[in-house]
């Protein structure tokens, strides 16, 4: 994946359903709204069995000063007008993959 924008970040299109590939450093954004919060589903997918365990993601609701930790292999719903997500630690590599989408 490209690092940078995504062609919907200009415009400002909520997508319902995506990729998560972030690293350690910077935030992904997988939902900014400013009218009314959203649910989505986010699912950490990283982990490539026992040599690599994958990393934990963090996910921010709402610039929240405590983050939710999704371990590698499970998912979350979480449900905010603006929802980020993060790589944490645990893996060999310093990023995180894996998918969202919109629950309601």
């Amino acid at each position: 994946m490209a690092r940078g924008s995504l062609p919907g970040d200009s415009v400002g299109i909520q997508v319902p359903v995506g990729r998560i590939a972030a690293d350690r450093i910077h935030w992904q954004t997988i939902f900014d709204a400013r009218d009314k919060p959203s649910i989505y589903r986010i699912h950490n997918g990283s982990g490539r069995g026992a040599a690599d365990p994958g990393n934990a993601m963090i996910v921010e609701v709402d610039g929240a000063k405590r983050t939710i930790k999704v371990n590698a292999g499970t998912s979350v719903d979480v449900m905010g007008k603006r929802i980020r997500v993060k790589a944490g630690t645990g893996g060999e590599t310093s990023r995180v993959g894996g998918w969202y989408v919109l629950v309601s």
